[in-house]
């Protein structure tokens, strides 16, 4: 009886688990249990799609070594031929000496993470490989554990042909330097600053992966990078109140509208039934209350940024540090916040939340397309306030751009009019001298003292402690700082 579609695909899927699995025979670090091998999983799938398909033992052994959760074998332990299993060894050995490796615990290394971290480390040694490891494609391999339960890697392993792992394998020994060199090119202090914006979630959320693999190993980006986390350590612990307040007398607090049924009041059960049902669809019955919410005003932020060509250097890095460490605070402190930029126009931004970070790949790559026309970047931002939808409440506008941003008077008090507008001005060549300064709610001119790496971060936390005052915000031991 031949089989269906269903079993083939079934049996396919089995043999390809078997296999992958068989790879972890050549592992030389010791057991990790069940946790360290789905992770590893995870790993694969995730280096798969980008597109670097490896055997699971490479990404196992390297990414448990990079993110400090195994521990590499005293022996070998290895089914591989000796001198491949000591070269592996010493391999491992020597990612687990990197800076990257040894500084695990600053950054929360989740699986996404972790797998953007192994692959800017293989992408480098994949054009080496044999032909028929480098052009073999693989495929996801499932994350339920029981399909590798019953599954031992030592008969898995000679029940396959493992071609394709020795030459992994043998390959990344013969290419060791260009492998440490690869890790050691990762910056750290940009995962440190992706973990402090990921707020503790498990995951990545917001963030595409080639936008992560392009941020770790950009050194570019390193200015911007440290400036941030110069700010970021001393704004994040914030306490907020729940909006609720708990009356601590016997008895109930008040009447209300709304309420849970068993605090009815009583009365009203004596209502003819169509007419206390009516009441009750329409939300117009009593309840007894012992606590009362307060609904807190929504407001959101827009924090823009000035992405023209006028803005480079050490303009770029204040105005996108501070960017970056008000959106966080703003975030933290519950408030609803837009990242964007503009040069010609506005752009499409961001919105910064809790539990993710896609605003600062975004605020790390982002390069000006176009040159400047401030006209049109204050038109377009006065047309998106004005259409605005009811539960967007009250807006800020948040301008970081540089002396010579000539946006017209009329059009600044046509914003004004309709959100307090914040301008930091960064570096002007010379009096600040604009028609519309006195139609913005506050000003700060960034002059050379101020932006010294002496004075720089100081400077950016006078700012946002100024727009935690005037959200009422600032925690009352900070008050006097």
């Amino acid at each position: 009886m031949a089989q269906s579609p269903v079993d083939s695909a079934t049996s396919l899927r089995d043999t390809l688990v078997e296999s992958q699995l068989g790879s972890m025979a050549y592992s030389e670090l010791l057991p990790t249990g069940t946790i360290g091998l789905m992770r590893a999983v995870s790993w694969h799938n995730t280096l798969g799609r980008l597109g670097v398909w490896v055997p699971l033992v490479v990404a196992h052994d390297l990414g448990c070594t990079i993110a400090g959760l195994g521990q590499i074998a005293s022996n070998l332990r290895g089914v591989g031929d000796q001198s491949l299993q000591d070269g592996w060894r010493r391999l491992l050995i020597e990612i687990r000496e990197t800076d990257l490796a040894r500084a695990h615990a600053t950054w929360k290394h989740n699986d996404a993470m972790v797998a953007v971290v192994l692959a800017r480390a293989l992408q480098s040694v994949q054009p080496h490989l044999p032909e028929r490891a480098r052009v073999r494609r693989g495929f996801p391999l499932p994350l339920d554990v029981v399909h590798y339960a019953r599954l031992d890697p030592q008969t898995a392993h000679t029940r396959h042909d493992q071609a394709a792992v020795v030459g992994w394998l043998t390959t990344l020994c013969e290419q060791r330097l260009v492998c440490l060199l690869a890790v050691e090119q990762i910056d750290v202090d940009a995962l440190r600053l992706l973990e402090l914006f990921r707020g503790g979630s498990a995951e990545v959320g917001g963030v595409d992966l080639a936008d992560l693999y392009s941020v770790i190993h950009n050194s570019s980006l390193s200015d911007v990078i440290d400036f941030s986390l110069e700010l970021l350590p001393s704004l994040l612990e914030v306490r907020r109140g729940r909006g609720q307040q708990t009356f601590g007398v016997d008895g109930y607090a008040a009447v209300e509208r709304v309420g849970h049924f068993d605090n009815l009041v009583l009365s009203q059960l004596a209502f003819d039934a169509d007419y206390f049902e009516q009441k009750f669809v329409d939300n117009e019955l009593f309840y007894y209350t012992h606590e009362k919410h307060y609904e807190t005003e929504r407001r959101t932020h827009w924090v823009l940024v000035d992405g023209s060509a006028s803005m480079r250097g050490v303009r770029e890095v204040f105005a996108r540090g501070l960017a970056l460490a008000l959106c966080k605070r703003l975030s933290v402190l519950g408030e609803q916040v837009m990242f964007g930029f503009f040069d010609s126009r506005l752009y499409d931004g961001v919105r910064v939340a809790p539990g993710t970070h896609a605003e600062v790949p975004y605020a790390l790559q982002f390069r000006s397309e176009h040159g400047r026309n401030y006209a049109a970047v204050i038109r377009q931002i006065n047309a998106a306030l004005s259409s605005r939808r009811a539960n967007e409440g009250q807006r800020f506008i948040y301008l970081l751009t540089h002396g010579q941003c000539q946006f017209p008077p009329e059009e600044v008090q046509a914003l004004a009019a309709r959100a307090p507008i914040y301008g930091v001005f960064i570096l002007p060549s010379g009096p600040l001298e604009l028609g519309y300064l006195d139609l913005l709610h506050r000003v700060h001119t960034i002059d050379e003292v101020a932006i010294s790496h002496v004075r720089r971060a100081s400077k950016a936390r006078q700012i946002i402690r100024e727009v935690e005052d005037d959200l009422g915000k600032r925690p009352p031991r900070e008050a006097g700082s």
